[in-house]
C-alpha cells in the first residue's frame, strides 16, 4: 500500500495558567458535587486528554454539560476518533466551543474495532490529515489490544504501522490504546522510529515499560483507575515517576471512577477527582500539579495556544 503524504510542522510553546470563580450552586449532580467538596473556591484550569465526547451517550446533553466542565475549571478537552464512519462528526465538534472550553481532536483507527476498518480508510486519513483544521492534534486512537477475542496481532500491527508511519509525515503525535501488548507496542515504535511522543491512554503498564513510553517521548494517561484504592500499582507509579511523566484523562463515558454506580455514565468532571487524588498522592497541592499538568498536555500534543 502505498501514500501520498503531507506535512505540518509546529512549534511548542509553553502555555500559562488562568482561574475563574466557581459557582457552586450551578453543580446539581449529587455524585459530583461530592467530587468538587474538596475543590478550592478558584479551581485551576484542567485539560481531559482523552474524552469520547462525541458519542451517543452524550447526545442529550453535551451543551450543559460542557458548561459544567467550564465552571469546574476544565477548559480543554481531546476527542480521540475510533473508527472512520465518526471522523467527520468529530471534526465538526472542534474548535471554541459557546461554553468557553476549547475542544481538540484526533483521527485514527481504534484496534478494538478491527474487523470494521478498510484499507482504504488509511488513505483517507492521510489526506484529512493533509488538510486538517488546527483543532485535530494527533492521530489515534490507535495502537494494540491483545485483550479483545480474536486479536488478529499481524492485522492490528499492519493498521498500527501504518497509522504510525502517516502521523510522523504529519508531524502529529500519537494517541495509543494499549492492553496487555505495551512491550509489543513500544517495539514496533522503536522499529519504526517514530520520534513525534504522543500519550499512552489509560495506563496500565509496568514501572519499567512506563520508562521505555517515556524514553520515546511520550506521556502517561491517568484517569478514573486511579480513583481506586485497588490499583495499588498505578498509584505508586504516579507517586514515583516525574510529574512530566503525566496527563489527565477521563475515557467519558467509559472507565468510571470509583463512586459512581455500575452503568453510570463517566463524563469529563472525573478529571477534577484524579487530580484531586494525585495531589493527595503525591503530596503536592492541586494547584502546582494543574498547571504542570496542563503544560505536558500542551507539549505533548504540540498546543500552542
Amino acid at each position: 500500500m502505498q501514500f501520498k503524504f503531507g506535512s505540518n510542522t509546529r512549534q511548542t510553546l509553553d502555555t500559562g495558567v488562568y482561574c475563574r470563580q466557581l459557582n457552586p450552586e450551578l453543580c446539581n449532580n449529587v455524585f459530583y458535587e461530592t467530587l468538587f467538596s474538596h475543590t478550592k473556591t478558584i479551581p485551576p484550569m484542567v485539560f481531559d486528554s482523552h474524552c469520547h465526547l462525541d458519542f451517543p451517550a452524550f447526545d442529550k446533553d453535551r451543551d450543559e454539560l460542557l458548561a459544567q466542565c467550564y465552571r469546574q475549571g476544565i477548559t480543554h478537552i481531546c476527542l480521540p476518533a475510533t473508527e472512520q464512519p465518526h471522523w467527520s462528526r468529530l471534526i465538526n465538534m472542534l474548535g471554541a466551543h459557546k461554553s468557553g472550553v476549547t475542544l481538540y481532536g484526533a483521527l485514527g483507527l481504534h484496534p478494538f474495532f478491527l474487523h470494521s476498518h478498510k484499507d482504504s480508510y488509511l488513505e483517507e486519513l492521510d489526506q484529512l490529515l493533509s488538510n486538517k483544521p488546527e483543532s485535530v492534534v494527533a492521530v489515534g486512537e490507535t495502537g494494540l489490544d491483545l485483550f479483545i477475542e480474536n486479536p488478529d496481532l499481524p492485522r492490528q500491527e499492519e493498521l498500527f504501522a501504518a497509522q504510525i508511519i502517516i502521523a510522523a509525515h504529519h508531524n502529529l503525535p500519537l494517541i495509543l490504546h494499549v492492553r496487555k501488548a505495551h512491550d509489543q507496542t513500544a517495539s514496533l515504535l522503536r522499529k519504526l522510529r517514530f520520534q513525534e511522543g504522543g500519550i499512552v491512554h489509560a495506563w496500565s503498564g509496568s514501572e519499567q515499560q512506563a520508562k521505555a513510553f517515556l524514553d520515546l517521548g511520550f506521556k502517561l494517561g491517568i484517569g478514573g483507575s486511579l480513583t481506586y484504592e485497588r490499583a495499588k500499582r498505578l498509584r505508586r507509579q504516579v507517586t514515583d515517576l516525574p510529574l512530566n511523566a503525566f496527563v489527565l484523562e477521563t475515557d467519558a463515558p467509559d472507565i468510571p471512577p470509583a463512586g459512581l454506580e455500575k452503568g453510570e455514565r463517566n463524563t469529563p468532571l472525573t478529571s477534577v477527582s484524579v487530580l484531586n487524588i494525585m495531589s493527595e498522592l503525591r503530596q503536592e497541592p492541586v494547584h502546582t500539579l494543574a498547571p504542570a499538568l496542563m503544560k505536558n498536555t500542551h507539549q505533548v500534543l504540540n498546543i500552542t495556544t
